[in-house]
């Protein structure tokens, strides 16, 4: 036998509506600390790599400097011109990649996107219920 539709106490729909607005809560904290982690695992992972390749980087630009220099004296330039020289052409090298890297994190930001978005998101749908079991 059907009863109709089940008559609940205003206390009980509060009480209700605060539990899952905590409950929301709770879930979207959660998706902020795992978006974060997220986020600073990257940063340390780049970090990490940037880092190894900058020495080694360094390490072969050195032996590689010689080598030019070396080559353009044996050219017949004098090492004051062929330092000149190496050291100009590495120095626009070294802008270019500071644009490059510039460029690669543009877009890159550590607001947590995806928690606020979800967050409004569960707050907006919570008004709606609430507000369309006030209607009823």
């Amino acid at each position: 036998m059907d009863n109709g539709p089940e008559v609940r106490s205003f206390g009980g729909v509060v009480r209700e509506a605060g539990d899952r607005a905590a409950s929301l809560a709770r879930l979207d904290l959660e998706l902020f600390h795992a978006e974060l982690k997220s986020k600073a695992s990257t940063i340390m992972a780049s970090g990490i790599y940037g880092i190894a390749a900058a020495v080694l980087f360094v390490l072969g630009s050195f032996a590689l400097v010689e080598c030019l220099i070396l080559a353009i004296v044996l050219a017949g330039i004098s090492a004051v011109f062929a330092c000149l020289i190496v050291g100009a052409v590495l120095s626009v090298a070294g802008v270019a990649s500071l644009h490059f890297a510039k460029k690669a994190i543009a877009g890159w930001t550590p607001i947590p996107e995806q928690t606020i978005a979800q967050a409004t998101a569960d707050f907006t749908a919570l008004k709606r219920g609430l507000h369309h079991g006030a209607n009823q």
